[in-house]
């Protein structure tokens, strides 16, 4: 409702030729990275889904655009990939562009988030210009700094709150079970002067709040949680 008036076009992006896609001065994406991740299955080229890097490359070769600028996670750069990561940047200078490649951890650009992507720029060759990426910040935000305000409107979580759905406020509320074993088993809470583990896509793969109570070992990856009491 909050954009009634966008079309979704849910066609693959293989079967999208690229007269159909507008023209523009820039070209931005970040194929689908669960080829690529440590937390997935490492296929890398070798799995569909990082193939669609390829389709990224087609339509830049075919539009042109002045820049483009493509992002995916630090997985890339496994000893494995290697030799599909320096065919992917090979295209990328074949294609025309002044290419530009790092490893940026989020947390060094003010937020306060762990979050490690590697980054893809490019100018098109005619404009004559290398992209360079931005210096270090010399100070790292902390959860502390950024969401130490909220500590006294955190709302504690009911026992039978296994999805999010059931949270009395949405995006409030900290959740209990449900979350993906591979998460449990680390224990993952970090405190209020560190960052934030990186934010993943759905609550089973959140980390936990720092205010969120200790895990107790119950077995291999699973652990739960000791409800003995929250001081107010």
């Amino acid at each position: 409702t909050n954009f009634s008036d966008t079309k979704l076009d849910r066609r693959s992006i293989v079967n999208i030729p690229s007269s159909e896609i507008p023209e523009a001065i820039g070209l931005i994406g970040g194929p689908p990275c669960q080829s690529w991740s440590e937390a997935g299955s490492l296929r890398g080229i070798n799995d569909k889904r990082g193939q669609l890097f390829f389709e990224f490359i087609r339509v830049l070769r075919d539009k042109k655009p002045l820049f483009f600028l493509a992002e995916n996670v630090s997985g890339m750069l496994a000893s494995r990939h290697s030799e599909a990561l320096e065919n992917i940047k090979n295209h990328f200078i074949e294609s025309g562009y002044n290419l530009s490649f790092k490893l940026l951890n989020a947390s060094d650009f003010g937020v306060a988030q762990d979050r490690e992507r590697v980054f893809f720029v490019g100018f098109r060759n005619d404009l004559d210009i290398t992209f360079k990426f931005p210096k270090k910040l010399s100070t790292k935000k902390t959860l502390k700094d950024v969401i130490w305000d909220l500590k006294d409107n955190s709302i504690m979580p009911d026992e039978k709150n296994y999805t999010l759905n059931s949270c009395k406020i949405m995006n409030h509320e900290y959740m209990l079970g449900g979350f993906s074993s591979m998460y449990m088993s680390r224990n993952r809470v970090r405190s209020w002067d560190e960052q934030s583990f990186t934010i993943q896509a759905g609550g089973r793969h959140a980390p936990l709040h720092p205010l969120a109570p200790k895990m107790e070992k119950v077995g291999m990856d699973i652990r739960w949680w000791e409800m003995l009491f929250h001081h107010l």
